[in-house]
């Protein structure tokens, strides 16, 4: 909750959750999203299979900036979230600037 407050501070900004990666799918699948930050460790799905099945939706169906959430950040992770299509990994735990920066800046390389 703290960090939907935060993220509705960058302006502009509307913030859904989702208790999980399946039903996070179903919403994206339903409502069309700007940017999704995905954890990578959810019940149900992990953030691969989110970005596994995010790769099927169409162009105008796929979030604009998919965002990769994760404790342990490292090479090879980076590589397996570009591979899958992710646009860019955060680290936690993040500063509100960085997250600021990925959902309202351009997008920094991996």
């Amino acid at each position: 909750m703290a960090l939907q407050a935060s993220i509705e501070t960058f302006g502009g900004f509307e913030v859904d959750t989702a208790s999980d990666g399946e039903i996070g799918l179903e919403m994206i699948a339903r409502d069309r999203y700007d940017a999704v930050l995905v954890d990578l460790i959810m019940p149900v799905i992990d953030g691969f299979e989110v970005l596994r099945q995010l790769r099927e939706f169409g162009a105008a169906d796929r979030p604009e900036r998919v965002v990769l959430v994760s404790g342990m950040v490292d090479p090879a992770l980076q590589g397996n979230v570009r591979e899958l299509g992710g646009d860019a990994i955060l680290g936690k735990p993040f500063r509100l600037d960085d997250l600021r920066h990925l959902l309202v800046d351009d997008l920094d390389p991996m």
